[in-house]
């Protein structure tokens, strides 16, 4: 399954993770199919003794089981979890011809969470996990999932890591707007300016600094001095 083409990954970014389901969970029904194809010919004398009526019966089992097991096969591959450099990404596949891609940016996390329940989820160390985005009634969830813990642990890691990126990304952006306005000042806007700024610097870099005085004032101030 190319999951490159259906997420279709950003610039520099990359695919960490790909997670599915537990394959053990549909054994029952891969069970099942296999029943479907291979019984059939256990009965090939009884069957095609009824003549056109049993091999309809004998082909329509044969097709309904590769049917059901190519359906099997298909959302088990395409359902999974793709954590990347940036996003987690959950991809539902629903029977041949529907399929539902969602992501949360690690900016809008709010909650991840691993749910282990029951004998079978404590024994093979399967569960759910859900990553649930803030100001989204949408949360993704992937259940049957090996080991969820270490699911759990990359996306949060993940989160964590790009916090500091976003935080240096976001002065970088005031700067600039800084620098944009402070080239358009003229003289006597730019010593209040520098004034302003000087002040910021002193009080411990305060952001608020800036905006608690007016250019105006400032330069009122400077000429009474």
């Amino acid at each position: 399954m190319d999951f490159e083409r259906i997420v279709r990954l950003k610039e520099g970014e990359s695919i960490l993770r790909i997670v599915r389901s537990f394959w053990l969970v549909r054994l029952p029904q891969a069970i099942l199919a296999g029943l479907l194809i291979t019984a059939p010919f256990f009965f090939m004398i009884p069957l095609f003794s009824l003549r056109t009526f049993g091999l309809i019966a004998f082909l329509l089992s044969i097709f309904t089981g590769l049917i059901y097991a190519l359906r099997l096969y298909i959302e088990w591959s395409c359902n999974a979890f793709v954590v990347t450099t940036r996003r987690v990404i959950d991809v539902d596949q629903h029977g041949f011809f529907r399929r539902t891609v969602s992501e949360a940016l690690y900016e809008k996390l709010q909650d991840v969470s691993f749910t282990v329940a029951g004998i079978w989820g404590t024994v093979f160390r399967y569960g759910t996990i859900v990553v649930q985005t803030a100001g989204s009634q949408i949360s993704l969830e992937l259940p049957y999932v090996r080991r969820p813990q270490e699911l759990h642990y990359l996306i949060t890691e993940t989160a964590a890591s790009r916090q500091p990126e976003d935080v240096d990304g976001l002065r970088s952006q005031r700067v600039t707007h800084l620098l944009d306005a402070a080239a358009d000042l003229n003289d006597a806007e730019a010593r209040a300016f520098l004034v302003a700024l000087q002040e910021a610097v002193n009080h411990g870099g305060r952001e608020h600094q800036l905006s608690s005085r007016s250019l105006d004032q400032i330069m009122t101030d400077d000429d009474e001095d």
